[in-house]
């Protein structure tokens, strides 16, 4: 047996409590891992809450987000290059419950944990991380651009806007004034959220490029200033971005390949990704309260 994150009923962070969970044995092309890390998404608030309904008997499970150690492996179980999986490998990637000391993950899902990248912050890089690349790789952009980034200090947009200027591309993202230094550190002109941005937008220059990681405000700064549709990538805008004629990031590239590529870039400090909080797993409830008022740049990550 082995503890995990559960609740029996939808609602808010109070519902969650740990509960013992048989150990599954790893089927094929599976592997059970040791959870060192798991990181929490909005989308795992929302499914807490019954804003994204699922089908799952209670008790539920909660998580996707993980770094662990290899603990047994199901038959076939290989990485995305073909080499065997074996015990002891430690990985990063998703599995369904992953806020648990022990979850049974596909191998499809995982890749090699970098020596240099720390397990809190591997814990929290697949939503996120695979989220921002299939942004870029939706609509690439290269050193003759100018993107605007909606909440360029969130989750995806922080990573995003560094793939970006990473591009070469001029980078313009809006953010809370508390988190500016931090992105002109990295290259990013940061613009705060609110009105009249169209303007201040246009102050700096015209956007080639818009990636709503936010909301509607860059979308609509956008459309204000004459920017095809076509050169703007919707996560989070919903229905706004259907009615905007938009494009959604595509799922082609959320792949365990790009997930090794990109966790050896933050490895090797290319790309920044802070952990803004961190909690064991009796704190769990705590920690998606830390979730639902965050705003610092990082992930929150749960420690079993």
């Amino acid at each position: 047996m082995s503890k995990a994150a559960l609740y029996d009923e939808i609602g808010g962070p109070d519902v969650l409590y740990i509960g013992e969970v048989p150990d599954a044995a790893p089927g094929p092309g599976e592997v059970a891992v040791r959870v060192g890390a798991a990181g929490l998404n909005p989308y795992d608030a929302k499914v807490l809450s019954g804003a994204i309904p699922t089908k799952a008997s209670f008790p539920r499970r909660i998580g996707g987000d993980l770094a662990g150690t290899v603990e047994a492996v199901g038959e076939g179980a290989v990485y995305a290059d073909g080499t065997p999986i074996e015990v002891g490998d430690e990985v990063l990637g998703r599995a369904a419950g992953a806020i648990s000391e022990r979850v049974i993950a596909a191998a499809s899902d995982l890749a090699r944990r970098p020596a240099a990248l720390p397990v809190d912050v591997a814990g929290g890089l697949y939503v996120a991380g695979l989220t921002a690349v299939a942004v870029l790789d939706t609509l690439p952009v290269d050193s003759r651009d100018t993107v605007l980034i909606g909440g360029a200090a969130g989750g995806v947009g922080f990573i995003a806007a560094q793939l970006a200027v990473a591009t070469g591309a001029r980078v313009i993202g809006t953010a809370s004034a508390r988190n500016h230094d931090l992105l002109r550190s990295l290259g990013i002109e940061p613009l705060t959220y609110g009105d009249d941005l169209a303007t201040r937008v246009a102050a700096l220059g015209a956007p080639t490029a818009v990636y709503d990681c936010h909301g509607r405000d860059a979308l609509n700064a956008g459309i204000a200033l004459g920017l095809s549709p076509q050169r703007m990538v919707a996560i989070a805008a919903g229905p706004a971005g259907d009615e905007l004629g938009v494009r959604t990031a595509g799922r082609e590239a959320r792949t365990a390949v790009n997930l090794s590529i990109l966790a050896a870039r933050v490895a090797a400090g290319e790309i920044v990704v802070p952990v803004s909080a961190s909690y064991p797993l009796d704190q769990v409830a705590a920690a998606f309260t830390a979730l639902g008022r965050a705003h610092a740049p990082g992930k929150v990550i749960v420690t079993p």
